[in-house]
């Protein structure tokens, strides 16, 4: 696998990768490809794959198949995907859960860093701090903090499950800012809207797909995005560092990996492929749709993103005393 010197621009990069690769791709694909996506049909994971998968096949000349794996945080279908031949026939579309599995120890066989090859990022999810819209006096993110710190213990927030992003971020935003804020596990952010919207649940930290609809009447509020920059979608939103509080960083994060073994220029070509792709105005907007921003970049620019993830969150479990479930 090519190296790729720091200042060497991704398209620079992309342009030196398919040089050196040319001479070896001539008769690839010839059959078609398998995407597996760690996530049931419908989900944010499974549609930005499906985007992908339908320019891929243009490209290559050949069907890109979609097969949803979903369950355990991505694990069921990476576990699967481990086994898969290392011929350039198949792909994972997959998240942030399997480096948030990593984080929480709950499975020692897949190791997202070691076990794939590494492709490319694909999209960004932004995530917000939001409050119940039913009278809780919250105007921003210094007024949750204080109002959790007069109230210690008595708020809590909402969560799909046990080790999410969801969960995890919002166990940083407590460590950083000293809010008492108690989780409250639900089975998926749907489950738990009719009990946020009543109030019984005051604060979550979300994508916004999932509030959007709560949002415009007003029953959820929108206080921060827990992003480096303001969101498209809720460009009126601050960020958390612009209101004093900058240690405070998630977003989810969608990415292409290859069973180990994939030989470079396969490895390259693809990347290739998803890089252009990923820079067409209908795909971009596409995925704005559903909330997703459209990234992109080179396998060490993946690697290095999955590893300061994976420090960072396993700080943050550590610290929380988090335990899988």
């Amino acid at each position: 696998m090519l190296k790729r010197n720091s200042s060497v621009s991704a398209v620079t990069w992309v342009a030196m990768a398919l040089a050196v690769a040319a001479p070896c791709m001539a008769q690839y694909p010839v059959k078609p490809i398998q995407m597996m996506v760690s996530s049931a049909p419908g989900a944010g994971t499974d549609l930005g794959g499906r985007t992908i998968a339908d320019r891929l096949a243009e490209r290559l000349g050949v069907a890109v198949v979609v097969a949803n794996n979903g369950g355990a945080a991505g694990l069921i279908a990476a576990e699967a995907f481990k086994r898969a031949a290392p011929d350039g026939y198949s792909m994972l579309f997959t998240n942030d859960n399997l480096v948030l599995s990593m984080a929480l120890g709950s499975n020692r066989e897949i190791n997202v860093l070691r076990d794939f090859e590494l492709v490319a990022p694909a999209g960004e999810l932004d995530f917000y701090l939001v409050v119940s819209g039913a009278a809780l006096g919250v105007n921003g993110a210094q007024d949750l903090v204080r109002l959790a710190k007069e109230q210690a213990g008595k708020l809590s927030y909402a969560t799909p499950g046990v080790g999410a992003p969801h969960h995890l971020g919002m166990e940083l935003f407590k460590q950083q800012t000293g809010a008492d804020i108690l989780h409250v596990p639900y089975k998926g952010m749907g489950p738990a809207m009719p009990d946020f919207i009543a109030g019984r649940v005051q604060v979550a930290m979300t994508g916004f797909p999932a509030v959007a609809s709560y949002v415009s009447d007003g029953k959820i509020r929108v206080i921060a995005v827990a992003s480096p920059r303001r969101s498209a979608e809720q460009p009126d939103v601050p960020t958390l560092r612009e209101v004093g509080i900058p240690n405070v960083e998630i977003q989810g994060y969608n990415y292409v990996v290859m069973p180990l073994g994939t030989p470079a220029p396969i490895v390259v070509r693809i990347n290739a492929d998803i890089n252009e792709i990923l820079r067409m105005p209908q795909v971009r907007a596409d995925l704005a749709k559903r909330g997703t921003l459209a990234t992109g970049g080179t396998p060490a620019e993946l690697r290095r993103r999955l590893q300061s993830e994976l420090d960072k969150w396993t700080k943050v479990v550590k610290i929380a005393g988090i335990k899988p479930e």
